[in-house]
């Protein structure tokens, strides 16, 4: 997935890093407007030079998105210049077509000479700003194409399985109330899915299918894209499940006073539970079905530096009573599972630093600088770049996992 030692951010691959000219590129798909593999075209200096901050935004439970701040006033043509813009009496032609809804763009972010594509996204949303004072302005919204098959919500469970079967699984499955699935195919690499292993557990709930897939494929530092091939003179779509291409992304040491420019951790120790036991009944021979996680079992590790504060004031069980289950392994499984989730939210941040295009949601950050209790191995669950008049800034939010001397399992 990544790297398994964290570096300085000013240390790259020819021995540092410059975050001196900040740069973005807007792109416009040509052709049809749901693929990656379409052409497309920058937008013109003219449209760039009007765009006064660019924000993307990625996040472990909803689909990325984009933000534009457009200035929307000719000032000597004293006229609008994109959204409300007429062009022989048909509104949104000209300029102004560039931000319709529906329209497909390329968002590319990085540093000159070093551009790195963080979407594709559909314009969804116009937002005009008409002042008391000042310039006309119009943000404009944008979602992932992946957005379009947002359909259906579903609760469930899958068990011994690999990443890469389960997203096959969902692609494979018709749309239905039932079970999720979104009716495309889904293909995986071979030699990724060689290296998973089987997770005891792997639990949707209440979710979107196809954000159940985005949020499984950053937990393992994958990327879900949409693509197209012709065959037999016919367009065929199909999503990528397979590691990210920017897999080459460092784990970034992270210092307090240095390139952390800000942090805010929380300790929080009042929903933490001892143990977890998950409970059910077999319809088939009507007897009970029973499983326990307890802190201190093989697997749970999560902050276990930590562990004795959270023990100290958390004693009571959590039992659950809703979550499907066949038999007492499946039922054991879930409860580790559960009880893994608890200890990752005991600690949490937010912070910011110099921007970082591959300080996405998914990786890992090492933070130092904030002593003991709160330095560690954080693992990212939402990131927000923007660049603007200011320069180029990433905002994230991550939970610790690890102290930083403790190496990864």
């Amino acid at each position: 997935m990544t790297a398994t030692t964290a570096e300085p951010i000013w240390k790259g691959a020819q021995g540092e890093e410059r975050f001196y000219v900040p740069e973005f590129v807007i792109a416009v798909r040509q052709g049809n407007p749901d693929v990656a593999d379409v052409p497309a075209k920058p937008l013109p200096l003219t449209v760039v030079r009007d765009i006064k901050r660019v924000t993307y935004k990625d996040s472990l439970t909803e689909i990325d998105s984009f933000e534009l701040e457009v200035n929307n006033w000719d000032a000597e043509k004293r006229a609008l210049k994109y959204a409300g813009t007429l062009l022989d009496g048909k509104p949104g032609a000209g300029p102004g077509e560039l931000f319709e809804p529906g329209r497909t763009l390329e968002l590319h972010m990085g540093y000159h000479g070093e551009l790195h594509l963080m979407m594709i996204g559909q314009v969804t949303t116009l937002e005009p700003t008409f002042p008391a004072g000042g310039p006309p302005s119009l943000v404009v919204h944008g979602l992932n194409v992946l957005h379009r098959y947002k359909k259906q919500q579903h609760t469930f469970a899958w068990f011994d399985k690999k990443p890469s079967e389960i997203a096959e699984d969902v692609g494979r499955q018709k749309p239905s109330d039932d079970l999720p699935g979104i009716g495309i195919e889904v293909r995986t690499s071979r030699e990724a899915k060689e290296h998973e292993q089987q997770e005891p557990v792997t639990f949707m709930s209440g979710q979107f299918d196809i954000v159940f897939l985005v949020e499984l494929a950053r937990r393992h530092g994958y990327s879900l894209l949409l693509r197209e091939e012709k065959v037999a003179r016919k367009v065929k779509r199909y999503l990528c499940f397979e590691p990210s291409a920017d897999d080459r992304a460092p784990v970034y040491r992270l210092d307090w006073g240095f390139s952390l420019s800000s942090f805010t951790p929380t300790l929080q120790t009042a929903r933490q539970v001892s143990q977890v036991t998950v409970r059910g009944f077999n319809r088939r021979t009507g007897r009970p079905i029973s499983g326990t996680a307890r802190w201190g079992q093989d697997g749970i590790v999560l902050n276990r530096d930590q562990q004795s504060v959270a023990q100290a004031v958390a004693t009571n069980e959590e039992v659950v009573l809703d979550r499907p289950v066949r038999n007492a392994a499946e039922a054991k499984a879930l409860a580790r599972d559960l009880l893994l989730r608890q200890l990752k939210d005991m600690i949490k941040g937010s912070g910011s630093t110099v921007g970082l295009p591959l300080l996405r949601t998914g990786r890992t950050v090492e933070i130092g600088g904030l002593g003991v209790r709160f330095s560690g191995q954080y693992y990212v669950t939402e990131t927000t770049h923007t660049i603007g008049d200011d320069g180029y800034r990433t905002s994230f939010s991550a939970r610790r996992e690890r102290p930083l001397e403790e190496k990864k399992a």
